[in-house]
């Protein structure tokens, strides 16, 4: 059996930040994480034109890597997997995993309001509405991206000049497609894709017990470096890796 994890990482004009100012210590510790678990990681650093986001890229997985292997992880460029994490490949069977996104319900109930009008016939639950940006699946998944990639064609005027605040690109339509197809999804613990950092002052430390690990990197296995400013992300995730590499290393 041989897994893999799947990583888009491109710089593309629409973005005001390159990808590429924060990607290498995302690169750097999941090639290391692999190497210790006898994973292959693949980097998907070009666009494909016929996209107008490089977020769609990431729907092109299983053209690009085939049917070679088992199980697939599909991580975003701003995730780093902590050197001690365990085999994810190992924790599921033939299930569609993920972690719950729901820390701004607002947002939430917006997206799926918004983007219903491709699904009318289809439900979401918030409470199992997952965050697309870390799936672990198997390549008996790649009937899910095939309709992704289908969808997206359809609707690409659309979905390419889509301008309502607030309602995300993918994700959302990731969730529909889910609910759509019938999938069967295992819904992973917050610490295998530890999303909402900040917000969760998942940053700082117990002060009183003079503890200062910060509480990401002690409770979390899988760090996800969003929902605050581009600028701290390119901060914190090239001082982590500048300051820890050699765990990775080791």
């Amino acid at each position: 059996m041989k897994n893999v994890i799947y990583m888009v990482a491109i710089d593309h004009p629409t973005s005001q930040f390159k990808v590429s100012d924060y990607s290498g210590p995302a690169i750097n510790a999941w090639q290391a994480w692999c190497k210790k678990h006898d994973v292959d990681f693949y980097l998907n650093d070009k666009h494909d034109e016929s996209f107008g986001r490089p977020i769609w890229n990431k729907e092109k997985v299983f053209e690009l890597i085939g049917d070679k292997y088992d199980k697939v992880g599909i991580v975003d460029a701003d995730t780093m997997p902590r050197w001690d994490m365990p085999n994810i490949f190992e924790m599921y069977d033939d299930e569609l995993c993920g972690v719950v996104d729901n820390d701004n319900l607002g947002y939430l109930v917006n997206s799926i309001h918004h983007y219903k009008k491709f699904f009318p016939n289809t439900e979401l639950d918030i409470y199992s509405y997952i965050n697309a940006g870390v799936i672990f699946c198997t390549k008996k998944h790649k009937k899910l991206f095939d309709y992704l990639l289908k969808f997206y064609y359809i609707n690409k005027k659309e979905i390419d000049n889509w301008s309502i605040p607030n309602t995300g690109r993918e994700q959302t339509i990731f969730n529909f497609a889910i609910e759509e197809l019938g999938i069967k999804k295992k819904l992973l613990p917050p610490t295998m894709n530890l999303i909402g950092m900040a917000k969760k002052d998942m940053f700082q430390h117990n002060w009183t017990l003079n503890d200062k690990t910060q509480y990401f990197m002690k409770y979390g296995l899988l760090w996800h470096f969003t929902g605050f400013p581009i600028e701290n992300r390119i901060q914190i995730m090239n001082q982590i890796w500048d300051n820890l590499k050699d765990k990775w290393l080791k």
